[in-house]
């Protein structure tokens, strides 16, 4: 496959000063008691780009990289949060990033990266793209894109599972899609390390200069098959339920714990209770 090179095309961003992304772990003084909450980069190990760190974490990294490019508007890409976190966790040697196309600061990551649809997987070694996938995506065909088999963490003595019950997760953000926008909630029920229940709220405000088109867009939403749509004062909503055909054909990996889902979700921009 032809590859792509990186490092003719964006070599302004070499002068972008480099600062990695949940990637410094802070001590604790002395005696000072365990922190109740766990940081970000303890939790999982996934890296945030964006245009001050795109030179440092992806062309010039000598591991091989999964670079996940995610708008917080798109359900497919809140669906994939988990088998990165899997990938991240098991394979030590592999690399997973995550840019947000909303976010600010990444408009040279924009104009270098051939960005058609959401979430886009760039497959990335030795600077080089290598494989591309669109939309969701399993852990075995991101693995099998990267042309490379990575290796498994060294398997841990068999710990006393620490069970923490059934927790409640709700996390929240405002986005946009084709400049109109949205606030997106995301609810999770989690027992221990499974997540049990996933429900995914899309509200849509649709401006009034664009109010002869509020049908228009209602039938975009509804023919995109990714939940039920139904209107309200300032626009309308989607509602993407657990047991919905579009969550079940996106097969969905649930093997995730409470701590790793906030800390995922927050990555992507989410305010989570």
């Amino acid at each position: 496959m032809k590859c792509f090179k990186f490092k003719s095309v964006i070599s302004a961003v070499a002068m972008i000063a480099a600062m990695g992304a949940f990637s410094s772990v802070v001590a604790a003084p002395a005696k000072a008691a365990k922190p109740a909450k766990a940081a970000q980069d303890e939790v999982i190990k996934i890296v945030r780009v964006d245009d001050s760190n795109f030179e440092k974490e992806i062309m010039n990294t000598d591991r091989p990289t999964i670079l996940d490019v995610f708008s917080s508007s798109c359900p497919p890409c809140l669906i994939m949060i988990p088998t990165l976190i899997d990938i991240a966790k098991k394979y030590p040697d592999v690399k997973v990033a995550s840019v947000g196309f909303d976010e600010p600061n990444v408009q040279k990551i924009k104009n270098t990266l051939p960005i058609q649809a959401f979430p886009t997987f760039f497959l990335i070694k030795d600077g080089r793209i290598v494989n591309r996938i669109q939309g969701a995506a399993s852990e075995e065909d991101l693995l099998a894109a990267l042309q490379y088999t990575p290796k498994a963490q060294p398997a841990a003595k068999p710990a006393k599972a620490k069970k923490t019950g059934t927790q409640k997760l709700s996390c929240s953000t405002n986005g946009q899609f084709s400049g109109i926008q949205n606030h997106v909630t995301m609810n999770l029920v989690i027992t221990d390390d499974h997540i049990d229940n996933v429900d995914l709220v899309t509200d849509v405000f649709v401006p009034p200069e664009m109010d002869g088109r509020r049908d228009q867009l209602k039938q975009m939403f509804i023919q995109s098959g990714k939940g039920t749509v139904e209107e309200t004062i300032t626009g309308f909503r989607l509602h993407t339920a657990n047991e919905s055909p579009f969550i079940k054909a996106m097969n969905m990996q649930r093997k995730s714990t409470y701590a790793e889902m906030k800390a995922g979700l927050e990555l992507q921009g989410f305010k989570c209770k």
